[in-house]
């Protein structure tokens, strides 16, 4: 659409008779268009708009256009030649010729130019004067308002001259004798013409009455046909309308579900499903620069087969080839790239991604935040099956730079809380440093809770929150008595109801890190039982978290093999004996056996070795 701040004083009958005039003598329209960018920006066709009689533009854009004509022409009164064939040439506007056609002649058609110019322009006040015989006087007062010069008063004088040809007459003599733009207060023509014998007169009333009532019939037809391409038009920009604020709330929506989500492992899924899904496409993948390292590496995808993901698990592109691999193009440059048929890139087919995956349509949007390109949301279609209705440019990427933020959010938080977590995990291996009898078990429970973990086939997810909350899972100890903790002797039941409280007392110092359930649930629920009789809720069977079950059996186990105040550390044997009648009751049924065939097989025997050479140390 036309600049919606543009004033509209002038009727496009005016711009008609301008590319009509310059069309027909010199050729190429398009260039009265020269310096008109800014005014006609994402209008699809302005030469069609111009010769609309239905639209209306300012006077700025009408006197840029007279320029371009007298630039095109070489002629500095082509103004006053638009003018003139506007009428001779029939295109000042068949409303203007009808109601000049209605009175028979010049005489009665003068005086009434003020009524026809008030319909199709507001720039200016007419006076009309009547002289005797042909001969009047219009006085032109232009609005002074408006940026306007001596074109238009050379459009004027050009129509005024031909109105007598609409009759058959030959040109009235329309003389200036004062311009406002020279200095006058109104611009002044002093015109006269010839008029008709009485006879002819009446011949030419009722030849002109027929003509004009079959031209009133064409006319009809024609409004009939422009209404309808109105309502057609009127139709398609209420779809594009509707379009847009779909896409508006898709994006509000997509903000609303990943903005507070700060967890990668559910994050990026979640961004790609979502993006995928709105464009109609039917695979997406993540790409983050790595800054380091100078390189784009991949980070996730959805669509596709489990093998399609394990492909591009160790994908990687280096900024520096944004010449050759379009990935590296849209990262290093920011210029996204969509394209329908990817046989027309002519991209390398020995790609990984081409040769793997051969995508038959692609979009690869930068990933923008805070200013700075952090990677590449990419979309492809393997088939030929269409996607939904286009998506302009301007929205794909207004929906990429939220996903941008989303990722830049759970970045930065994901790097505030490892901060946090390091401190916290190195608070707990100092405080288990202090004792002998303690040191490094935090670290080996962790060690082993993984290797279960990975032999049962927990998710990369799950793997990395064991291991992490494992390292802190006896952190509340550090508010329990010293004196209770390295007692030799049996505890009394009010210090054993004291050391019951260091779960809770975990809990509290890792709050503020808003951790998943699952990751407070190792710190809190490492003492529950299988058979509900552990602490600090009572927890039973399923209802104790599978990553806290994980961790229970290898707490235990490390705690068996260790040397306590109290006891001297059970043997291996011994050990795994412990577990297996624990089966089913303090741990669970599943899991036990394969951790202790893990350790009847060697599988963790070199985390056995290093305890070993430490305690010696």
């Amino acid at each position: 659409m036309p600049d919606l701040n543009m004033e509209r004083h002038n009727n496009c009958i005016n711009t008609l008779a301008i590319i009509e005039y310059i069309n027909r003598h010199y050729g190429n329209p398009e260039e009265l268009l020269e310096g008109l960018e800014k005014e006609f920006h994402g209008l699809p066709d302005p030469l069609a708009f111009l010769q609309d009689p239905n639209n209306w533009i300012s006077s700025d854009v009408l006197r840029k256009m007279y320029a371009n004509a007298r630039r095109i022409s070489g002629d500095e009164n082509v103004a006053y030649k638009i003018g003139f064939e506007s009428v001779t040439y029939r295109k000042l506007g068949y409303i203007s010729d009808i109601l000049l056609r209605i009175w028979a002649s010049p005489n009665q058609a003068f005086p009434r130019v003020k009524r026809i110019n008030d319909k199709f322009n507001r720039n200016k006040d007419i006076e009309v004067i009547r002289l005797p015989g042909n001969h009047v006087l219009l006085r032109l007062r232009w609005f002074k308002h408006l940026n306007l010069n001596t074109d238009f008063c050379l459009m004027n004088q050009g129509v005024y001259s031909a109105v007598p040809t609409i009759w058959g007459l030959p040109p009235g003599k329309v003389v200036e004798t004062q311009c406002q733009f020279k200095g006058g207060f109104y611009c002044e023509f002093d015109a006269t013409w010839e008029e008709h014998s009485v006879f002819r007169g009446l011949k030419l009333f009722f030849t002109s009455k027929r003509r004009l009532a079959k031209e009133i019939v064409s006319e009809i037809e024609r409004d009939k046909q422009l209404l309808e391409n109105k309502y057609s038009e009127v139709e398609t920009l209420n779809k594009r309308l509707q379009q847009r604020i779909d896409q508006l709330l898709s994006i509000q929506q997509a903000s609303g579900a990943i903005l507070t989500e700060l967890d990668y492992g559910t994050l990026l899924p979640t961004i790609l499903k979502l993006f995928i899904k709105e464009i109609g496409y039917n695979r997406g993948i993540i790409m983050l620069i790595d800054r380091e390292s100078q390189t784009l590496r991949f980070v996730d995808g959805v669509g596709g087969d489990l093998t399609a993901k394990q492909t591009l698990m160790d994908y990687e592109v280096p900024l520096s080839r944004h010449k050759e691999n379009i990935l590296a193009h849209v990262a290093a440059k920011g210029q996204p790239v969509i394209a329908g048929d990817v046989s027309k890139l002519g991209l390398n087919p020995g790609n990984l991604i081409l040769s793997q995956f051969s995508p038959k349509s692609i979009v690869l949007l930068p990933l923008k935040a805070r200013g700075e390109v952090i990677g590449v949301l990419g979309a492809d279609k393997n088939t030929d099956t269409p996607a939904q209705p286009t998506l302009d440019q301007e929205y794909l990427q207004g929906f990429a730079n939220q996903m941008a933020l989303a990722i830049e959010n759970a970045r930065m938080y994901t790097e505030l809380k490892q901060g946090v977590l390091k401190t916290i995990q190195a608070l707990a291996a100092a405080l288990e440093a202090k004792d002998s009898y303690t040191r490094g078990h935090s670290e080996r429970v962790a060690q082993y809770s993984v290797r279960l973990a990975e032999k049962v086939e927990m998710s990369e997810t799950q793997v990395e929150k064991i291991r992490s909350m494992c390292l802190v899972h006896d952190i509340g100890k550090i508010g329990i008595d010293e004196h209770i903790l390295n007692k030799t002797g049996k505890l009394l039941d009010n210090e054993f109801d004291h050391i019951r409280q260091h779960p809770n007392i975990g809990v509290n110092i890792i709050k503020p890190l808003n951790l998943t359930p699952e990751e407070i649930a190792i710190v809190k629920h490492h003492h529950e039982r299988f058979d509900g009789r552990g602490y600090p809720d009572g927890l039973k069977d399923s209802a104790i978290p599978l990553e806290v079950r994980v961790a229970t059996i290898c707490d235990a186990f490390d705690a068996m093999t260790s040397d306590r105040p109290y006891r001297r550390s059970l043997p291996l044997e011994k050990a795994v004996k412990e577990l297996e009648e624990g089966s089913g009751t303090q741990f669970d049924p599943d899991l036990t056996p394969i951790f202790t065939n893990m350790i009847k097989d060697g599988e963790i025997r070199d985390i056995l070795v290093r305890k070993v050479t430490l305690r010696a140390v």
